[in-house]
């Protein structure tokens, strides 16, 4: 969900691991208690007993940390926290640094209309003073990186990315606030280099993070930092990649991992050994604090917390930031205006029947644009993805947010014909077969019923759950084993069902061979490739005549 035009603002609308920001709403009362009063003592400048101790430390910091974001710069009703109040708590705290984690240069239009730059300058008005790129950052090209390092009052690092054997960017970085310096770092997660499209890091080369961390951490301590802080886009999530779990046992001498990339929602951090490891969640949804505490320039006290949308409110949003967001929306409310294609035939939205329950001319379409995107052999699409109609005639970058609100990505994985099938089941596990032998539609409609590309399947509604799928046959005449769990074939889908909504459970372990840019922009590039353009023939999801 990364990327795209508009997130919704619902549940419902978040995918994995996005969804876990609205699981925590039962630990918010423990949270908002503590984060109000960080916040207040913060802002007011005051000391924070840590860890027991009777006497306060002799100096105090507060880091800010955001991660994430993915264009979620301008703040909602909901969860969204906001550019303008961020920048309000950090220019009210005295010793306070603000700085990111990762994924906030690409996503909603806000980022993407001017690739980044608008972004970039929301940051300096802000105060950022350090950014690490993440994995998506990288969605315009390095060149495009370089450019918008160009444009920031406030450096990029990553300490682990080469190119011609010398730094493709700042390395670390030293700040002094109140005499103490603090040496910060950038790691950025080496699964870049599989999950971005290979031209958008032509010629990079993403190294050992443990090697980087521990050459900086050695390099920051003999220039005189009192405390090491690595800034991550690297995550707590196991996959193919080093979390920053695993950094600290290569890496113990760091005082502070400000992470990223897994969307983890750490309301007091994490202690790994001597280390403390902190992350934001995502979409703005939290501002992140650390509290350091030092006595003769050594680190006494650490302590992590969360300020959540509801603390926030309480402060009012800084004024040079909020009237840069107010241009910029007005200015995105003409870039959404802009007609990108033609459609020959209006396409329902409609959920049943429609979309959540049998094969629709949209669905199909935005499946088509999925796997022309990926490049894929197969696509398939979830039904609660699609929330408005195709429009006949001029289409604009606006229906396309409207047709796909909730700023997915997609990600492509390699499956098998089984695997398939299980997704297949899963699609039309929630079919209802009523007392005359139809589908109920009503009684069906669910969000994980999928239209798909490169294939079409054939099942029986009113079979048992599990054994509904009959057959699957590609575009190219073959048909496929449902039983064959060695042929691999790559699926290009949202990063919602890839990393398990809607049930789809069973694509959540899959490794990703690739994840490209935002879903609408995929629908959109495709509209525009074949304006005008027509309804996709129908025969790709059969339904047999139930069994009763």
């Amino acid at each position: 969900m990364e990327g795209g035009f508009l997130a919704d603002s619902t549940p419902d609308a978040l995918s994995p691991p996005y969804v876990t920001l609205w699981k925590e709403k039962n630990m918010k009362k423990r949270i908002q208690f503590i984060t109000k009063v960080v916040l207040v003592l913060g802002v007011l400048g005051l000391w924070l007993a840590s860890c027991g101790q009777a006497k306060a430390p002799t100096t105090e910091i507060i880091i800010y940390h955001t991660n994430d974001m993915h264009g979620r710069v301008l703040g909602d009703d909901e969860y969204v926290i906001g550019m303008d109040r961020i920048a309000a708590i950090h220019k009210a705290t005295e010793n306070a640094i603000l700085v990111d984690a990762g994924d906030s240069l690409h996503g909603l239009p806000m980022a993407t209309a001017s690739r980044g730059a608008d972004i970039v300058s929301l940051m300096n008005a802000a105060g950022y003073a350090a950014f690490v790129p993440g994995n998506h950052d990288f969605n315009y090209g390095y060149d495009r990186l370089v450019e918008l390092r160009q444009m920031a009052d406030f450096p990029f690092l990553a300490a682990n990315i080469e190119k011609n054997a010398s730094p493709a960017l700042d390395e670390a970085t030293i700040m002094e606030i109140d005499g103490v310096k603090i040496g910060v770092f950038g790691l950025t997660t080496t699964e870049t280099a599989e999950l971005a499209m290979p031209q958008y890091v032509a010629g990079l080369v993403f190294t050992d993070p443990a090697v980087a961390a521990r050459k900086q951490t050695a390099a920051l301590r003999s220039e005189g930092a009192h405390v090491v802080i690595a800034l991550c886009h690297m995550g707590l999530d196991a996959d193919r990649c080093m979390t920053t779990p695993e950094l600290v046992k290569e890496a113990p001498d760091i005082d502070v991992i400000i992470d990223g990339h897994s969307h983890t929602v750490l309301p007091d951090g994490l202690w790994v050994d001597d280390t403390l490891i902190v992350q934001a969640g995502s979409l703005g949804a939290y501002l992140g604090q650390v509290t350091i505490g030092l006595e003769k320039g050594q680190v006494v006290a650490r302590e992590a917390a969360l300020i959540d949308f509801e603390a926030a409110q309480n402060v009012s949003p800084d004024p040079e930031v909020a009237a840069m967001l107010s241009a910029l929306t007005a200015d995105l409310d003409v870039l959404l205006a802009e007609v990108i294609g033609e459609s020959r035939v209006h396409m329902s939205s409609e959920r049943a029947p429609g979309v959540r329950t049998q094969e629709e001319a949209l669905a199909s379409l935005i499946a088509d644009a999925y796997r022309m995107a990926a490049d894929s052999e197969i696509a398939v699409i979830n039904g609660g993805d699609i929330r408005a109609d195709m429009p006949l005639g001029a289409v604009t970058k606006g229906d396309v947010v409207s047709i796909l609100p909730f700023g997915n990505t997609l990600m492509v994985k390699a499956i098998s014909p089984a695997l398939l099938k299980a997704v297949l089941e899963n699609g039309v596990s929630g079919i209802v077969v009523d007392a005359d032998g139809g589908i109920d539609h009503e009684a069906s409609a669910q969000g994980r019923f999928l239209n798909v590309s490169g294939f079409s399947f054939t099942y029986d509604p009113g079979a048992a759950v599990g054994e509904r799928v009959l057959s699957i046959s590609l575009d190219d005449g073959r048909q496929l084993s449902l039983d064959d769990d060695k042929t691999q074939i790559m699926m290009a889908a949202s990063n919602y069902i890839m990393s398990g909504g809607d049930y789809y459970d069973m694509l959540a372990d899959i490794p990703v061979s690739r994840e490209l840019g935002a879903a609408d922009e995929a629908l959109a590039a495709y509209m525009a490739a074949h304006s005008p353009f027509d309804a996709p023939q129908p025969g790709r999801v059969v339904e047999q005549t139930p069994t009763r």
